[in-house]
């Protein structure tokens, strides 16, 4: 089973292949599982990026595709990392630029401001180097809410670059309740969750957060799950391109080390399915 699986993914990450998918993914759109109510107020919705400025990227397609909708009422918020901004939509919403390397949930940190966690529903920490079909912020926040998960990511293409094949999209299900959200390429953080873990702890560098959070949000009596309908293509660039692995996996260890936290084979736990014809058709 795992040998066949390998040989899937490996024929899928070809690069024919992985660039036809995403062109389309690009292409597609994606819908709410449940339309708006009329009338109801837009959810309040915070993204927050760090996009390498001197290197290839996707910020401008995300500021465009994650925009507002008549259901949300959507803020960006960008660093630029290693250079200037491009002109035109994405400079206009980047608010800070620095030379400096520093752990991207550090420069995340220093984009929030202190009514940012009372005043938006959803707080959205984006990475650079993802694609998303059309309407999706629309889309993944109508199901975070129908399932009720204080934290969601979306699933990632089986095209996708990976570390944990935990996080890869099942097409069979609408979304998985999880033990575990990976905490990049794109993490949503309900009111109620950003109010417990966010800022983010100055301890944790690159990883590790994704294994802290279901401690803190299970202790709290919230839910946190995988929306397997809304994927996204996370092929731009592999896995650990930027920085360094090694010296990452260190930073962790010492993090989870000081911090109360799941082991991965607790983390990698699927409480409850949602099949793909949730909600039921009456």
């Amino acid at each position: 089973m795992g040998f066949a699986r390998d040989l899937v993914l490996k024929a899928l990450r070809a690069l024919p292949w992985r660039e036809r998918r995403r062109q389309r993914l690009l292409r597609s759109t994606v819908r709410a599982p449940v339309p708006p109510r009329a009338g109801e107020q837009p959810a309040r919705v915070l993204v927050l990026g760090v996009y390498l400025a001197d290197r290839p990227h996707s910020a401008e397609h995300l500021v465009e595709r994650l925009a507002s909708t008549p259901d949300l009422d959507v803020e960006h918020r960008w660093t630029a990392l290693g250079g200037r901004p491009p002109a035109g939509r994405l400079a206009a919403v980047t608010a800070r630029v620095t030379t400096e390397p520093k752990p991207k949930f550090t420069l995340v940190n220093q984009l929030l401001r202190p009514d940012d966690l009372a005043a938006h529903d959803f707080i959205v920490v984006c990475d650079d180097d993802i694609h998303v079909p059309a309407n999706f912020l629309s889309a993944f926040i109508a199901y975070q809410r129908a399932f009720g998960f204080a934290v969601a990511g979306p699933a990632r293409t089986w095209h996708s670059h990976f570390d944990h094949a935990f996080s890869l999209r099942r097409p069979w299900l609408a979304a998985r309740q999880t033990r575990f959200v990976e905490c990049g390429p794109l993490v949503s953080f309900r009111r109620d969750a950003a109010a417990l873990l966010l800022p983010f702890d100055a301890a944790g560098a690159m990883w590790g957060f994704d294994l802290v959070w279901p401690e803190v949000i299970g202790r709290h009596g919230l839910t946190m799950g995988i929306v397997d309908a809304v994927p996204v293509d996370h092929s731009l660039r592999p896995q650990a391109a930027t920085y360094d692995k090694e010296r990452q996996n260190a930073a962790m260890a010492r993090y989870l080390a000081a911090t109360p936290h799941l082991s991965m084979r607790e983390a990698f736990t699927v409480l409850k399915r949602y099949p793909i014809h949730w909600p039921p058709r009456p």
